[in-house]
């Protein structure tokens, strides 16, 4: 599948879940909320193991940086599970998914990509955008 069409589902898919997550807030806590959607996820993963049957190398490069990224993703899913369970939707979302000036800033300082004027821009005008839809 092309990369495009790939991460308008993934938009699409991360939009609507933030709002059935804020929903669920409404009728359950986080740490229920957490255990589900983990299930689901879980479940997932035990059938892409099955079916795919990867080879996993403990210790290797690659899997010491996707432990480190199932914690840090641990830790920002229980974070915004709180921030939508305490705060509004139309500010905790829009704000949560700044997190791409992270990457940003993280991949220039450590990989050395390059941010051109018009990605620069892009990240400005980002934050511009959040202050404006949290006033």
């Amino acid at each position: 599948m092309n990369w495009l069409l790939l991460s308008i589902i993934t938009i699409i898919s991360w939009g609507i879940m933030g709002l059935i997550v804020k929903l669920a807030t409404k009728h359950v806590n986080w740490t229920q909320i957490y255990i589900i959607t983990n299930a689901i996820i879980f479940a997932a993963a035990l059938l892409i193991y099955i079916s795919q049957k990867p080879t996993i190398t403990i210790g290797s490069p690659g899997f010491n940086y996707a432990l480190a990224a199932g914690v840090i993703s641990t830790i920002g899913t229980i974070a915004f599970y709180l921030a939508l369970q305490g705060g509004k939707a139309i500010i905790v979302i829009p704000l949560t998914s700044l997190y791409p000036v992270i990457t940003v800033a993280l991949s220039y300082l450590i990989l050395h990509e390059e941010i051109t004027l018009t990605k620069g821009l892009g990240i400005v005008l980002a934050l511009i955008a959040i202050v404006l839809v949290s006033i």
